[in-house]
C-alpha cells in the first residue's frame, strides 16, 4: 500500500539526493545541453513539477550538483589547513574533475552556466577559506596554490586523484607558503 500525503523531511532529503545523483550521472554522460529535465525527472522517479519545486530549473539543478560536491562550504568552520584539505579533496576528486570538464565544454554555448559553476564552486571554496581564517586578499591565492598544476593535469586526464594523505600534505604546503 502506497503512503499518501506529503513526504517527510527524510523522504524529501532522500528524493533530492536521488534527483542530484541522476542529474549528475546524466550530465556527465550526455553533457548539460544533452539532458532534458523530463529525463532527469523520469529516471529519478519524480514528476517534472516535483523537480522544479524541489530544486528548480536546469541551471539551479547544476548549481545544486556542484554545491553538493563542495561539502565543506556549509559545514562548521574549521582551521585553515583542515578547510584547505577538505577543498582539495573535493575538487581534485574524479567526480569534481568530470563536472569541471563538463562546464568547460559547455561554457562557450552557455556563459551563464560557467558563471553559475564559478559562483557555486571556486568562489564558494574561497569564501570557505576566508571563514577558516584566510584574508579575503589571500583566499584566491591559497585556492590556486591548493589546486595548482595537479588540477590541470587532472582535467587533462594526465594524473590520478590524489590520496587523502597527499591532499592533506598539499594543503599544509599551500597554507605554509602563504604564511611566510
Amino acid at each position: 500500500m502506497n503512503k499518501r500525503g506529503r513526504p517527510t523531511a527524510d523522504e524529501r532529503a532522500a528524493r533530492d539526493e536521488r534527483i542530484l545523483d541522476v542529474a549528475t550521472d546524466l550530465f556527465l554522460e550526455h553533457g548539460f545541453a544533452g539532458v532534458a529535465l523530463d529525463r532527469i525527472a523520469a529516471e529519478a522517479g519524480v514528476t517534472k513539477r516535483t523537480l522544479y519545486t524541489a530544486i528548480g530549473d536546469k541551471p539551479a539543478l547544476l548549481r545544486a550538483v556542484v554545491r553538493r560536491q563542495h561539502t565543506y562550504a556549509d559545514g562548521p568552520t574549521r582551521d585553515l589547513e583542515s578547510t584547505a584539505a577538505s577543498i582539495g579533496g573535493a575538487l581534485l576528486s574524479d567526480r569534481a574533475v568530470a563536472l569541471h570538464r563538463l562546464v568547460i565544454a559547455e561554457s562557450t554555448r552557455s556563459p551563464e552556466l560557467a558563471r553559475e559553476f564559478h559562483e557555486a564552486g571556486p568562489l564558494a571554496a574561497q569564501q570557505a577559506l576566508v571563514r577558516a581564517g584566510a584574508t579575503p586578499e589571500t583566499a584566491a591565492e591559497l585556492f590556486t596554490l591548493l589546486l595548482g598544476e595537479l588540477h590541470r593535469e587532472r582535467l587533462l586526464g594526465l594524473a590520478p586523484a590524489p590520496t587523502a594523505t597527499e591532499v592533506t600534505a598539499r594543503a599544509a604546503r599551500a597554507v605554509a607558503v602563504l604564511s611566510t
